[in-house]
């Protein structure tokens, strides 16, 4: 009898689930498509705008020569290797507060939004620290050229107050907005920030001011601390605690 009760119970419960059904995918719901395109394009313009501006970085070092090419590489494969978990709790900061915000809990939100904030600040300085803490073991372990080796010395301080400011950008550019379907604030910032400001002068300071190469590299790498004041000040309007799903 138990088992028959437990057989019936399994059968309703699957019976009671969303089913994907093929006409669904053939002729989706037009206001939800409408909210899919809406919400995701700006995002993906974002992507798009921050992965050319960055590859635009790589282009102008790549022009600087081979020790800085090679410096520039070790640089950012040690910075990638330290901010994950930084950059990790970004993403879920985003998952944790658009789930709030999906359930109209506007007041836990907010709440959440602080405490992750307060949180990737620390975790972000935390790793700024280690990047520091780790450069006599990177420089050990490169291999270098005398002049490359001096160039790695010092990018991997810019590195270290790049991946600080960085994290807190990731979390309320790249996460918090977007879950509250305020993504078009992140286009804007990248857009001017990197293709208005960074990427010109940038290749104003290495080609026409022909400018050392580690002030080019310390310059090309001002853009998160930029967007991080502007990141800031949007996310204390709170513009971004709005429930986007119907």
């Amino acid at each position: 009898r138990a088992s028959e009760l437990i057989w019936s119970a399994a059968v309703a419960s699957r019976n009671d689930r969303p089913r994907l059904r093929l006409r669904m995918m053939l002729h989706p719901d037009v206001m939800l498509q409408r909210d899919c395109w809406q919400y995701s394009l700006p995002v993906l313009g974002n992507e798009l705008v921050w992965g050319c501006g960055f590859t635009m970085y790589t282009v102008i070092m790549g022009h600087l020569g081979a020790d800085a090419v090679a410096a520039n590489s070790i640089a950012n494969i040690v910075k990638d290797l330290l901010v994950c978990l930084s950059l990790g709790l970004g993403n879920a900061g985003g998952i944790l507060v658009g789930n709030l915000l999906g359930r109209g809990d506007f007041r836990q939100a907010k709440a959440m939004g602080d405490r992750m904030c307060v949180l990737v600040a620390v975790v972000g300085t935390a790793t700024g620290l280690l990047i520091v803490a780790a450069r006599p073991l990177a420089l050990q372990w490169a291999n270098l050229t005398p002049e490359a080796t001096r160039y790695l010395s010092v990018m991997l301080f810019v590195c270290a107050y790049y991946a600080a400011c960085g994290c807190m950008t990731n979390l309320t550019i790249a996460g918090i907005f977007p879950a509250g379907g305020d993504a078009k604030f992140g286009l804007m910032c990248d857009a001017i920030v990197m293709w208005l400001i960074v990427v010109p002068v940038g290749l104003l300071a290495a080609f026409v001011f022909k400018l050392p190469v580690l002030v080019v590299y310390a310059l090309l790498n001002t853009d998160e601390c930029i967007k991080m004041v502007p990141a800031l000040l949007h996310y204390r309007k709170y513009r971004w605690l709005r429930n986007v799903t119907r």
